[in-house]
């Protein structure tokens, strides 16, 4: 068992982590771990979700928080500002609560209700049959979640870094899995800048990090764009993803046409569910 799973288990305390153990012992297999107040404790693997029967109270959850932020909730402000923190082994922990607000931006969440944990897992060669197509161009991996894109991205940095000089912008702490400075995933060479917004993140790296490739998770919007045409202007490869349940649905995204007009990628890798990859297409022919 990983030792950042171990951690996550330490963390839930006895009362919970026990029947998880109990009801899915294989921690490869689970994708996320759903802990909402006066419900019981739900696992998502690849094929099922599993109710364990274990009723979560409220006074339980925000103990699990606490435990979680390392009891120092201040440390982790910027994080929980965007509604998740990031904790060993690149663990991603979703929240819902009650927001707070200052100047129109919320600088809080309060009476934490229900945690999202999405478990990241490693599949070395996943990224066997993108990699020749970086000789060519950007590529953009695109599913829905819990697909596989960040595993896959994670691989594209393992392999991709032994040969070529690769920045990581870990917005979320989840490709790298960086704790306290130290990674929890195989990179292979690869630099890490995290917990950077994707514009600081691109902009520092390019400034800075001389990259042959910079990857980024959960690609999309005009600010991320007008980052990333900065970064290929500047010489720099991109792999990035972004969400979509399919080809129709992806199309149908308001920045796909800035997407295609700048030509900031020329391949799109499509995920499915079972984490496959469905088919890889130029940008030429998803005009099509």
């Amino acid at each position: 068992m990983r030792k950042g799973f171990e951690n996550l288990l330490i963390k839930l305390g006895k009362e919970i982590s026990e029947p998880i153990i109990n009801f899915c012992p294989d921690f490869d297999k689970i994708l996320e771990i759903r802990i909402t107040a006066n419900n019981p404790v739900l696992i998502i693997t690849y094929d099922k979700l599993i109710n364990t029967e274990k009723i979560v109270t409220l006074s339980e959850i925000r103990n699990i928080f606490a435990s979680l932020c390392e009891f120092s909730v201040h440390a982790y402000k910027n994080e929980i500002c965007r509604g998740f923190i990031t904790i060993e082994g690149g663990i991603r922990i979703g929240l819902c609560g009650t927001a707070l607000y200052d100047n129109e931006k919320i600088s809080g969440i309060k009476d934490i209700s229900s945690l999202n944990i999405r478990i990241p897992h490693e599949i070395f060669g996943s990224s066997e049959k993108i990699i020749p197509f970086l000789e060519h161009g950007n590529i953009l991996i695109v599913g829905p979640p819990c697909s596989g894109k960040t595993t896959v991205l994670r691989d594209v940095a393992r392999k991709y870094s032994l040969n070529h000089h690769t920045v990581i912008i870990d917005e979320r702490g989840e490709l790298a899995g960086t704790n306290h400075g130290e990674v929890s995933f195989d990179i292979g060479n690869s630099s890490v800048l995290n917990n950077f917004q994707k514009k600081d993140g691109l902009e520092f790296a390019v400034r800075s990090m001389s990259p042959e490739l910079i990857i980024c998770d959960e690609f999309g919007g005009e600010e991320d764009i007008r980052s990333a045409i900065f970064a290929i202007k500047s010489g720099a490869k991109i792999a990035a993803s972004a969400h979509a349940f399919d080809k129709k649905d992806f199309s149908d995204k308001p920045f796909i046409e800035k997407i295609i007009e700048h030509k900031l990628f020329s391949y799109f890798v499509f995920m499915d569910k079972n984490f496959e990859i469905k088919e890889i297409v130029s940008a030429e022919e998803l005009l099509l």
